[in-house]
């Protein structure tokens, strides 16, 4: 009779130079153009590929493409830049690190399959002056924001990976961002602080908050119940209950535009002057975790398969938070014979050795 065995795992990770301290601070990357990035993008499932993208000015002008295979560390032209000519790209959105999309001024929106390496033209609703939002909540569902030649917005949704598109019912304001809670509950902001919200995946649309005249939200996420809106003169708004009511809390002069809901009580905001201010208590209370240096403006903050954060923004400005280092391990079999096999799947973050 072979012993029966009960496995008790301890994951012990040596990371040279680690430190609490060291783990958790923004550095700043090159990213090889000095373009505004207005938009960052990291597929879902993996860490080292992903995509940013904008243009010279603020309004109308030679759009950038840039493309990292390594985490950031490294980063390419795909299109545009210096002595190229593209139009003025504001969004751009992958759903692989090889399928994605980009979208911008002069009704401009195109699809690639192959990482970047090509790109073909697609024609998203009518009437459109230029994209200012697109996201995916999976490969197939997603959604794109457009102003329109004739004045307001519109939303676009898309069931089929992009391949074709429904014009939105019920969006009666200008829209500066939305964001999927899950697959079918959305929620758009933007001026006159207005707040919509979509049940059915983003095609019907209702309001649900009308703040301040003439101030803008510029910025929102959500995860579930929770999210978090930013806008003019440093305003965040936070929500518990699906946005039920809200809750505020200002600086009092910024303008906040990279919003990223990270779990059911973190948040992170990010702005003008570079500072990001996070919450870990669903928005009662916010501290400054990064101080910048006020040259540049953060448009979005995004984070990768591991937690891995991105911040993109002007001057070609893209900052990174390295993951969290964590020790996870899970084995198929924890009550086991002697001279079985017991297969460990490792699902550590932050290491770069073991022991």
């Amino acid at each position: 009779m072979r012993a029966v065995k009960n496995l008790v795992f301890i994951a012990l990770m040596i990371m040279g130079g680690f430190s609490p301290a060291n783990s958790q601070t923004w550095q700043e990357l090159t990213s090889g153009t000095s373009y505004i990035l207005y938009d960052i993008s990291f597929p879902p499932g993996q860490n080292d590929v992903g995509y940013a993208a904008g243009m010279q000015y603020t309004n109308n002008s030679n759009g950038v493409v840039i493309k990292t295979a390594d985490g950031g560390d490294t980063w390419t032209t795909l299109l545009g830049g210096a002595g190229n000519s593209l139009d003025g790209i504001e969004v751009v959105s992958f759903i692989s690190p090889d399928t994605g999309f980009i979208a911008g001024w002069n009704d401009y929106f195109a699809r690639t399959t192959d990482g970047g390496t090509s790109w073909t033209t697609m024609t998203v609703g009518s009437g459109n002056w230029y994209f200012h939002d697109l996201d995916f909540w999976d490969s197939n569902n997603g959604i794109a924001v457009a102003a329109l030649n004739a004045g307001g917005d519109a939303i676009y949704v898309t069931s089929d990976g992009g391949d074709t598109w429904t014009t939105a019912t019920g969006i009666s304001q200008n829209v500066q961002d939305v964001a999927y809670a899950d697959a079918t509950t959305l929620y758009a902001v933007g001026s006159d602080e207005k707040i919509s919200k979509s049940t059915d995946g983003g095609l019907t649309w209702s309001q649900i908050y009308s703040g301040t005249p003439t101030y803008y939200f510029f910025g929102v996420d959500f995860i579930d119940d929770f999210g978090v809106v930013g806008g003019e003169d440093g305003n965040m708004f936070s929500t518990t209950d699906e946005g039920n009511n809200w809750s505020s809390y200002s600086t009092g002069y910024e303008n906040l535009y990279g919003v990223h809901v990270f779990n059911s009580d973190s948040a992170y905001i990010g702005g003008t002057d570079e500072n990001i201010y996070k919450t870990t208590d669903s928005g009662s209370n916010w501290t400054m975790e990064y101080n910048g240096s006020g040259s540049s403006t953060i448009y979005k903050i995004k984070y990768t398969q591991n937690k891995t954060g991105f911040a993109c923004g002007s001057q070609g400005y893209i900052i990174r938070m390295e993951a969290p280092l964590t020790a996870d391990f899970t084995a198929d079999n924890t009550t086991t014979c002697t001279g079985s096999t017991v297969n460990f799947t490792d699902l550590s973050t932050g290491a770069v050795s073991w022991s």
